[in-house]
């Protein structure tokens, strides 16, 4: 009998064991998503394979935690280089549910991941949110701010983010890569293993190394070029279209680039959707005097945005934050090219300063509905037309850093609560939201005075 109780003990620890080793860790991090295609059927896996052998992502609708072996769906990486001194590895997830929750893990040769999940976009009208914002710096205050304005999004859970360009400070340095991608990974996933895809923009500096941003995040270009980095996405059907564009391909000395022509057929091809977005890096009118103007990106875009009904245009770059009333470029009565327009105009938000430095913002058009100098992301909440009223957005500056009288950052975001997967649409708790009177602290798409 004793043998016996000896023998079960002795193939417990062994059963033990075998599972200890089955789940011992990956070898591999700096995981990313990031949408290159339709955001309801597919997602882009990105991550830094350390060492190890053959990673596969399993991956299903059910939570199978670390049990890669009950996951229904498995798929190799699709592309794998070394760059950036990093053995990256893309898997391009495809045929997903549309508006689905996603479980995933990776396996390789020495161990499992932990388990982590996204979701789809719907592939018709309905509720979401997203964060835009930009520019991130490698070092000092900066980067110090650039972490509290990515730890607000594991809090507000949207949907994505779209980030406006500049994440490092030349695009090309290897450590300020893996320390950006890290601190994504780490600071803006959930306690649940969330995981938000980013949607890329190329800003002036990823000029330091043309197309960087397709071997960092998979991000498309156009014309077998990676120069042309500029692409579309739809959310929802016809209910949203994001236009992603590059403020750094220079248009020749003609009326039209090539990224115009290609903006005007995509801006034609999308003209009846319900909500039109564009993002770019540089603004065409900065909202401080440190930056020059950026004639050559009015000419050819501004026009254009105006003649197809654009209803948002994000940029960044100025290191500020700023939103406008609707305009509509007029070369005869416009102050600055743009004259206020709340039934027809483009609505302007931006200027990046995710993590940069703030700069002054004392550079205000009659046009502008309002600026500040802090650190901040835009929280947008887009809803269709319901029983309870007609579609619309709700823009949100949110407050993540400000600086003392030494010039330290100081975070606003510790004591910020955090939503639920089946309430974000609410206000956390203690949410610093920037207001000013008499406009309040959100702005309403359509715009009407008042609200």
């Amino acid at each position: 009998m004793k043998t016996k109780h000896l023998v079960f003990l002795a193939a417990i620890l062994l059963i033990g064991s075998s599972c200890d080793k089955e789940y011992t860790p990956a070898s591999l991090d700096k995981i990313r998503l990031a949408w290159n295609d339709d955001p309801a059927t597919t997602m882009t896996i990105g991550w830094d394979q350390l060492a190890g052998e053959e990673p596969i992502v399993y991956y299903g609708t059910k939570d199978r935690g670390r049990n890669w072996k009950k996951y229904t769906l498995l798929q190799s990486p699709t592309r794998v280089f070394l760059h950036q001194e990093m053995n990256t590895h893309f898997c391009e997830l495809s045929n997903l549910e549309p508006d689905q929750a996603y479980y995933f893990v990776i396996k390789d040769s020495e161990g499992v991941s932990e388990r982590y999940w996204f979701r789809t976009a719907p592939d018709k009208p309905k509720a979401f949110t997203c964060i835009i914002g930009g520019d991130t710096k490698p070092s000092g205050e900066a980067l110090k701010a650039g972490r509290f304005t990515t730890q607000m999004i594991p809090r507000l859970r949207p949907l994505f983010i779209v980030f406006n360009g500049d994440f490092t400070n030349n695009g090309k340095t290897p450590e300020h890569w893996a320390q950006w991608l890290t601190d994504w990974f780490e600071l803006s996933r959930t306690s649940d293993g969330r995981l938000f895809p980013i949607v890329p923009v190329h800003g002036n500096h990823e000029y330091g190394e043309v197309g960087i941003l397709n071997k960092i995040f998979n991000a498309p270009y156009q014309f077998d070029d990676p120069i042309n980095l500029y692409y579309s996405l739809s959310l929802g059907g016809d209910f949203l279209h994001l236009t992603l564009l590059n403020s750094e391909v220079k248009p020749p000395l003609k009326e039209y680039s090539e990224q115009a022509d290609w903006l005007k057929m995509n801006l034609e091809r999308t003209k009846n959707f319900t909500f039109k977005l564009a993002a770019f890096h540089k603004p065409f009118r900065p909202h401080t005097p440190g930056k020059k103007e950026n004639l050559d990106l009015f000419r050819n875009w501004a026009y254009m945005f105006y003649e197809y009904g654009l209803d948002i245009g994000a940029d960044a770059d100025s290191h500020m934050s700023k939103i406008t009333f609707p305009v509509v470029p007029d070369s005869i009565y416009g102050i600055e090219g743009f004259v206020r327009d709340d039934l027809n105009g483009t609505m302007y938000i931006g200027e990046g300063s995710w993590g940069a430095s703030p700069r002054t913002a004392n550079d205000n058009k009659p046009w502008t509905l309002r600026s500040g100098s802090f650190n901040q992301m835009k929280w947008l909440q887009f809803f269709p037309d319901s029983e309870s009223g007609e579609a619309h957005i709700e823009i949100r500056t949110i407050i993540t850093s400000t600086r003392d009288t030494a010039n330290q950052a100081v975070s606003h975001v510790e004591g910020v609560g955090f939503l639920t997967e089946d309430d974000v649409f609410v206000l956390p708790e203690s949410i610093n939201i920037f207001s000013t009177e008499p406009y309040g602290s959100v702005i309403k798409y359509p715009y009407k005075k008042g609200r």
